[in-house]
């Protein structure tokens, strides 16, 4: 169809997409964030996983063609059900935290913590 990319369209743009690699303690699930380079609480994000040491990946929406952004929210829509908010942190491809509240990224990050310490 016009307009419309294919799931592997979306999939290989994806793979594409120049992510920011941070080095840090693993969890049970790859850590993936989308964010904006002009947002407070995207800054907080980072800082808050920088500051707990987690590895993860991540890029600044607003710095990438509309077409990679575009790519990225069909992903976000597909996979998890739900229109990108920011910051958008991917928790592996079945969870995610949308908006940078501390108590709720901890309480998340550390049962994800735990589940990788079980494994």
């Amino acid at each position: 169809m016009w307009g419309r990319k294919s799931s592997e369209e979306v999939q290989q743009t994806l793979e594409n997409i120049p992510f920011e690699t941070v080095s840090g303690k693993r969890l049970a699930q790859p850590l993936t964030l989308f964010a904006l380079s002009t947002c407070g609480f995207c800054r907080r994000a980072i800082g808050y996983l920088n500051d707990q040491g987690y590895a993860y990946r991540f890029v600044h929406m607003d710095k990438l063609p509309k077409s990679e952004q575009d790519a990225i929210r069909a992903h976000v829509k597909r996979v998890y059900r739900t229109a990108l908010s920011f910051p958008f942190l991917c928790l592996g491809d079945k969870d995610h935290l949308s908006g940078f509240i501390k108590a709720s990224w901890e309480q998340e990050l550390h049962r994800l913590e735990e589940k990788s310490h079980d494994q």
